[in-house]
């Protein structure tokens, strides 16, 4: 006996006879509340039930609740319907067991869980769901939660929460997930799914319209050491389809297998860690933002250690991700307070540069299939921006050669510049004219034929210092990502007259992700292994944009808007040709009723002839004699007067940095 009681029982007189029937009593009590437990039970979860459907505009009904033991709960004829929309929730049954022990210490930590004949309907028509009402004012009450508590507290809290909220057995029987979205009926069937000593192993039916499928889903669950793997593949040879995206989204996505795994160790006030890994093998990507085609990954994984603390989230650089023969390990970090910033680390020593070529998803890069190099390459990357200070942006990068060499190029011949070629120009995603850029096409002009107040323009305007880079300035794409965080939007490139040029030559117009990466990679090939000089490229470049609607070259361009050849442009005339090769088919507001260069226009000319005049490419009498004004002469005037949809006021003239 505890020495305490003993202490209470030898106490003598009318305090004993008291402390008697306090136990008694007590006893009583405990004895009551066991056989009303049901009664109690009921009492209490229909006065939530009430204050729920009050609150949240629904109905939730229970028609029965039975306790069993001492911490087991019964519940049948549960479900849940919002007063607008279909049935969300019907459960035939649900049985649960908690931990008695933990639930004195203020836990509720689930044992056992049973659900028999379950199905989630979710609907969407018309902007109207029935599961929408669940979500209203959660977001906030979250956003409070976090500011009261530091972030390393509120993950290992809420880690805790969910583990707790695994039970040690699961059996589920007759679930049915059905997501209907203006008319598109997906549903997911699971006949049983039972979780027995941490590991689950289970089949899932899906069918999506006419599509139907079987995929296997297997892994662990443990609770106690807060653990959790997860498996998925197709029952059959088929592949894993993800539904519903390609209704949504327009998008393709499958795999062999997924696998993926968490780890929530135990953290500290300041400190919570996650880790785990990921993998996807056999991964194909369609999507038209994307590339043009499916991409497909062999391998594609990451072993991760997220840290998170009372004011930032980071990718520890002991995080590795594989693609096909490619590995590395980098360093994110996001800091909330007091001002949100980003920090990006890369650092990938030597390493065979055959790998990187071997390594790109089939399908993504069409021009550079089949290429064959020997040697090595390092890349560095460095990124760190303060969002509440977009000039704070630091952006250093570089992918170097180490006596790397190209032996046979892939489908490409990146050459092909440095000859007279046939070029197709496109509109809209669709070819529109082919021409020869060589001396057979009576509007190619060399350079030494092209104005040289034309060159210097440009060069001034696109890329002021294209004789010097290779084919990359990082400070101008540091600028343009400084303007596109202040003006909340993508409203300025960093591309360079090398990028330009391979995008035409080369690229489809299809503006994916896919065609800038190859872009970039090709540019690095011609400028670092020298396939054509630096004066040709410009040649071609200066011979193939667009100067105006349907206007291609620059000779075309000086007949078209001053009926003279290329070599004969004045100044003034040099800079407005310039100014629009940004909106080559918006030339015309560039003027006014009168056929005049608009005010606005006159910022622009001041800064490229005080660029051109700093470096020697005009004389100080060019630069006082230059007015900002140009009379067109050729076909363009007769375009001035013709209607179009497009209004002068949302055109914003492009000034170079």
């Amino acid at each position: 006996m505890l020495p305490s009681i003993k202490k209470l029982l030898n106490i003598s007189g009318k305090p004993r006879q008291i402390i008697y029937y306090l136990l008694i009593g007590m006893v009583g009590f405990a004895l009551l509340a066991f056989l009303l437990r049901t009664q109690m039970a009921s009492w209490y979860l229909h006065h939530r039930v009430d204050r729920f459907n009050k609150e949240n505009q629904a109905t939730l009904a229970i028609s029965r609740v039975k306790i069993q033991g001492l911490a087991s709960i019964l519940l049948t004829g549960v479900s849940l319907k919002p007063d607008k929309g279909d049935t969300l929730l019907k459960v035939d049954s649900a049985y649960a067991s908690i931990g008695i022990l933990k639930l004195f210490a203020g836990r509720i930590v689930l044992h056992n869980v049973r659900l028999i004949n379950t199905t989630v309907l979710l609907e969407s028509h018309d902007s109207v769901s029935n599961f929408r009402f669940l979500l209203h004012g959660h977001q906030d009450r979250a956003d409070t939660v976090t500011r009261q508590v530091s972030n390393a507290a509120a993950i290992d809290r809420l880690s805790g929460f969910i583990f707790d909220k695994i039970p040690l057995s699961l059996d589920i029987r007759n679930f049915n997930l059905i997501n209907v979205d203006e008319g598109h009926r997906l549903k997911v069937h699971i006949s049983q799914f039972t979780l027995t000593d941490h590991y689950f192993r289970s089949t899932a039916e899906i069918n999506e319209d006419s599509i139907a499928a079987k995929w296997i889903m297997a892994g662990k669950m443990d609770n106690n050491n807060r653990v959790a793997e997860f498996r998925l593949y197709s029952a059959d040879t088929a592949k894993v389809a993800i539904p519903f995206i390609g209704y949504k989204w327009h998008t393709m996505v499958d795999f062999d297998t997924l696998a993926f795994s968490i780890a929530m160790h135990e953290g500290t006030i300041d400190l919570s860690q996650i880790s785990g890994f990921a993998s996807v093998s056999g991964l194909r990507v369609d999507h038209r933002k994307i590339a043009s085609g499916a991409i497909t990954f062999e391998k594609l994984s990451i072993n991760y250690q997220i840290n998170i603390g009372k004011d930032f989230a980071e990718l520890d650089s002991v995080t590795r991700i594989t693609f096909n023969r490619i590995d590395i390990h980098p360093y994110l970090n996001y800091r909330v307070g007091p001002g949100k910033q980003i920090t990006l680390r890369i650092n990938k020593p030597q390493f065979p540069a055959q790998d990187l070529f071997s390594s790109f998803p089939q399908g993504l890069f069409t021009n550079l299939d089949g290429i064959r190099v020997k040697g090595n390459l390092s890349w560095h990357l460095d990124f760190f921006v303060d969002l509440a200070n977009p000039d704070s942006l630091r952006f250093e990068t570089s992918l170097d050669r180490h006596q790397f060499s190209v032996l046979s190029y892939g489908n490409a011949d990146f050459t092909k510049i440095n000859e007279p070629f046939p070029y197709t120009a496109y509109d809209h995603d669709l070819p529109v004219q082919t021409f020869m850029v060589g001396p057979e096409n009576p509007n190619f002009r060399t350079l030494d034929h092209i104005s040289p107040y034309l060159q210097y323009a440009v060069l001034t305007s696109e890329d002021g210092g294209f004789y010097q880079h290779r084919g990359f300035l990082p400070d101008a794409f540091r600028e343009s990502i400084i303007t596109n965080i202040k003006d909340h939007r993508f409203s300025r490139g960093g591309s360079t007259i090398s990028m330009q040029l391979v995008k035409n030559v080369f690229l489809s117009r299809n503006k994916t992700i896919a065609r800038k990466l190859e872009e970039a990679l090709i540019v690095w090939l011609i400028e670092n292994q020298g396939l054509s000089t630096k004066e040709r490229m410009y040649e071609v470049y200066l011979n193939v944009i667009e100067w105006g609607p349907m206007i291609y070259g620059a000779n075309e361009a000086a007949r078209f808007y001053f009926s003279k050849d290329a070599a004969k442009l004045t100044l003034a005339e040099a800079i407005f040709m310039a100014s629009i090769i940004p909106r080559p088919k918006w030339f015309k507001y560039s003027f006014d009723e009168n056929g005049h260069l608009r005010e606005s226009n006159a910022g622009f000319y001041r800064l490229v002839s005080e660029k051109m005049l700093n470096k020697g490419w005009i004389t100080a009498s060019d630069a006082e004699k230059l007015i900002p004004d140009v009379e067109l002469k050729g076909p363009a005037r007769l375009q001035l007067k013709q209607p179009d949809s497009i209004p002068a006021d949302s055109l914003d003239f492009q000034i170079p940095e």
